[in-house]
């Protein structure tokens, strides 16, 4: 109901609009009579107040404060019945209401105010009882289209013939799960576009906007299950004028997300069973390929595959979840799945075929590759950088930290259980470093291991005459000059990944390695300084451990 539907009504025939015509539009959920002092406290949003003004006849200067306190509490209006307690509404208190787009009706002496309040009332109530009715018809021919089989495309068909506008069903990836007939010619760019726009709207649960320049509105309505935002339901068109159009837009919101609840059910459980599955297979409870194929065939395992294996670890986890999550289990749960959902995501938008599962805490991965040793080589670059890309876009979409151990290759099926050994080690290997959001590779482990079997009296000394006076200062200058040299040397001493990684300006880093070289007294350009540099490092990290 709107103010302009209260003024039409019959006890208010004689009543006049004094002032807020431009805030007709506000809806009165509810109507409110009383004449106490300090009312303010006792008014809602999108309450009508009728009143004498008994209590402020004698002070104009509170009316004034009760139309301003009214507006900023979002009420509808004001209704004042004038020639008994106050003659006429005070100039000023109108051009207030002018002002503030706040209705103001002068009800005539001879309206009964209670008599007003029950017919307000009655017609809200009706109202309401019109749209639950209306509400309860949709949800009931909506769950029907489901039941008899017609799915998301025929709900979606049925809303469009509701409230005459095309309609589309967005899943979280803004790709299309379900459209109406009317849309079905709408171009790829417009899809392009809405999904931006939708992009930004991520904090609403019902945004409007418009695509070229404002030639065509849309309105779109997020539909979440267990508090995450599993997609959108796109109106081409706005209703901000219709209830009814958008009573059936929710309603066939709600029958989209129970449809979606489901859906999330089934894959909740197929993931279970894929986890026990990769499970069984790394803790090596099956004892030949062919068992391996059989039950891995449904989730892309193939015979003669060549396969690489990565863990991922979130960094700091444990601590993540004490303090963000309080231990609690179904919280920690939503989380990981929502970290795995964003892997999903990243890797399903390469278009590369993988295999990913989880293990305890871990996030697993199965990459197939080539089995030649030069395409083997580039593929791994080509898969740091990935890792990289997803690193950062997890850092920066849900900030967190996220690590990745890379085993060695998986020739045979039999191998993949040693395979992510490998990974995991890896992973330690750069935990045991102290690093963050690193990807390690199982190689360096090798080498590290190496190191091991060398007396500590001659690693030291090795160490301490490759990096000079940086070996053992605790300076702050030394320690960002140590760090800024391992990510050089990580990043096969390229200048701009090394400033892309640590987040700094390139003539930073080039200005931090020419100090190096200074206190090195060492060429950063000669390939067997490198080396000794890189071997220094990995005993640095053997010296702290």
């Amino acid at each position: 109901m709107k103010m302009m539907d209260v003024v039409h009504m019959p006890l208010l025939k004689h009543a006049k609009l004094a002032a807020g015509g431009l805030g007709m539009n506000r809806s009165v959920e509810s109507v409110n009579m009383m004449d106490a002092p300090d009312i303010i406290q006792y008014l809602k949003p999108n309450e009508l107040l009728l009143t004498t003004a008994f209590a402020i006849k004698e002070s104009p200067n509170d009316l004034l404060e009760l139309v301003r306190q009214m507006a900023d509490k979002g009420c509808a209006g004001l209704g004042i019945k004038t020639k008994r307690f106050i003659a006429e509404i005070p100039s000023s208190v109108l051009q207030l209401a002018d002002e503030l787009a706040f209705p103001i009706i002068e009800i005539p002496l001879d309206s009964p105010l209670g008599e007003l309040t029950t017919q307000i009332l009655s017609f809200i109530l009706e109202k309401r009882t019109d749209e639950l009715r209306y509400a309860l018809e949709t949800h009931q021919a909506f769950s029907r289209i489901v039941m008899e089989g017609k799915g998301m495309p025929g709900v979606m068909d049925s809303l469009s013939a509701l409230i005459l506008h095309p309609v589309l069903l967005l899943d979280h990836r803004g790709q299309v799960l379900a459209e109406s007939r009317s849309t079905r010619s709408l171009s790829s760019d417009k899809q392009k576009g809405i999904a931006r726009h939708l992009e930004s709207a991520l904090p609403n649960r019902v945004c409007y906007f418009s695509l070229l320049a404002g030639k065509e509105a849309v309105t779109a309505f997020s539909v979440e299950i267990y508090q995450q935002r599993q997609g959108f339901l796109v109106v081409l068109g706005t209703m901000l004028e219709d209830p009814f159009s958008v009573l059936a837009v929710e309603q066939a919101a709600n029958v989209v997300r129970f449809e979606l609840m489901k859906q999330h059910a089934l894959e909740e459980s197929s993931r279970r069973i894929k986890n026990e599955f990769f499970a069984d297979l790394l803790d090596e409870q099956m004892t030949s390929d062919e068992e391996i194929l059989n039950r891995g065939r449904h989730y892309g395992l193939q015979k003669r595959q060549t396969y690489k294996c990565i863990v991922a670890e979130i960094d700091d986890g444990s601590e993540i979840y004490s303090k963000k999550f309080v231990h609690q289990e179904e919280a920690i749960r939503q989380f990981r799945d929502q970290v795995y959902e964003h892997l999903d995501d990243a890797f399903s938008s390469l278009k590369k075929p993988y295999i990913l599962f989880t293990k305890t805490h871990h996030f697993m991965m199965l990459i197939p590759v080539e089995a030649s040793q030069a395409t083997q080589e580039s593929e791994e670059q080509d898969w740091n950088g990935i890792l990289r890309n997803i690193q950062d876009k997890l850092y920066r979409e849900l900030e967190i930290s996220l690590s990745f151990g890379v085993g060695n290759y998986a020739e045979q099926l039999m191998d993949i259980p040693t395979c992510f050994q490998k990974a995991l080690e890896a992973l330690r290997s750069g935990y045991q470093s102290k690093k963050t959001r690193f990807i390690q590779s199982y190689r360096v482990k090798e080498l590290t291991e190496l190191l091991r079997m060398i007396p500590y009296k001659n690693l030291k000394q090795f160490y301490d005459m490759t990096l000079k006076g940086l070996a053992d200062s605790t300076d702050r200058e030394h320690m960002d000059l140590i760090q800024t040299i391992a990510v050089y040397l990580e990043n096969n001493c390229l200048i701009t990944e090394t400033a892309k990684q640590l987040y700094i300006h390139r003539n930073t880093v080039s200005y931090r390695l020419n100090k190096c070289e200074e206190i090195l007294g060492r060429s950063l350009k000669d390939p067997n300084e490198v080396l000794k540099l890189r071997i220094a490092l990995m005993v640095r990290s053997l010296l702290l451990a």
